[in-house]
This record gives C-alpha cells, sequence and structure tokens, in this order.
C-alpha cells in the first residue's frame, strides 16, 4: 500500500534482505519513546551485534515462515513495523510482535495498513488465528487491536521489571466464514 501527497511518498511492504541497519534503527526508537510497550527492553537490544540485525532482515524479507514489514519513509526510513511468524508444523497459527509506528505517522491509516499485510500473509500461510501480546498498560494499543478482531485470550504474563502483557487472539478461519 502507498500514501502520499506531492511532497512524501510512504508505503508499507515488506522488509528487504539489506536494512539490517534501518531495522536497528526504527527498533531501538521503538523501544526509547515507548519501553512500556514491549517486552524487551533498550538496554537489551542495542547489545544486539550488527550481524543479528542484518539476520532478521533478510529473514523478514523472505523466510519460509516469518515476516517483517515496515513503514517505508523513503530515502532509507523506516517508520514503523510489524513482525509475524508462523507455526512450521499445522495449524500454521500465526503470532505478531514488535508493531510500532512513528508517532507522527499514527491515525492516518498506516497502523492499519501494518495489520493488514501481517494478517494478509498469516492468510496466506494457512493460519487459522493470529496471537499476540499486548502490554497492560498500553490501552491505545489494546483498542486498536479490538477494533481489528482481537479478543482477550486469558493469559496473562507479568514482567520481572513491573508490568506485563495480555494475549490478544483474532480467529481468521471465522472472520473467512463470516465473509462467506
Amino acid at each position: 500500500m502507498t500514501w502520499g501527497s506531492r511532497r512524501c511518498v510512504m508505503e508499507v511492504r515488506r522488509i528487504r534482505a539489506d536494512e539490517g541497519a534501518a531495522l536497528r534503527e526504527v527498533r531501538l526508537r521503538a523501544l526509547r519513546l515507548a519501553p512500556e510497550a514491549f517486552h524487551t527492553t533498550l538496554d537489551e537490544a542495542s547489545l544486539h551485534p550488527e550481524a543479528e540485525w542484518h539476520d532478521r532482515a533478510a529473514r523478514g524479507a523472505s523466510g519460509a515462515y516469518e515476516a517483517m514489514f515496515v513503514v517505508d519513509r523513503g530515502g532509507g526510513l523506516l517508520g514503523g513495523m510489524i513482525y509475524t511468524n508462523a507455526l512450521a508444523d499445522p495449524p500454521h497459527d500465526a503470532f505478531i510482535s514488535s508493531m510500532y509506528l512513528d508517532e507522527d505517522l499514527r491515525g492516518g491509516g498506516m497502523a492499519d495498513a501494518l495489520m493488514q499485510a501481517a494478517e494478509s500473509w498469516a492468510r496466506a500461510m494457512g493460519s487459522p488465528r493470529v496471537e499476540l501480546w499486548a502490554s497492560y498498560g498500553n490501552q491505545r494499543a489494546r483498542r486498536f487491536y479490538e477494533r481489528h478482531g482481537y479478543v482477550l485470550g486469558g493469559v496473562d504474563e507479568p514482567w520481572e521489571r513491573g508490568g506485563g502483557s495480555s494475549l490478544y487472539v483474532k480467529d481468521l478461519e471465522s472472520e473467512v466464514r463470516a465473509a462467506d
């Protein structure tokens, strides 16, 4: 999907294998600006070697059971990301994590486009359902997930540093049946 004006064109697309440095930049920015939203801390992620970021980008670009979608601001800058993976063995349940969007891009449909990209990929993988975790204090994300049809899955995970997250689940098969 592409958005833009005469001055700026942005698109939601799958990450490219050569974007490890840009992935590191957007992920560390997410952890710095919204630490309460993620289980991983900025300190932990900052310790990952450069090769790991390049490996993550390569797997997200063409992995058999994982994909990463990004908001491309142009000029090598990423303004958001979402990671998804599916189990290799049936029933291929999918998992979404690390969703982030720069503050100035929120409210304009980009988050919806990221979610749509991840869910479309999960459907193409044959995933019957998608799971994700939302931190206790991230009410905006929780409302967003609920608006997209996710419901609480009845599992909470407290974090050692305080806070925690709740499991959210979306049944993709019932969504398809309802559309028929």
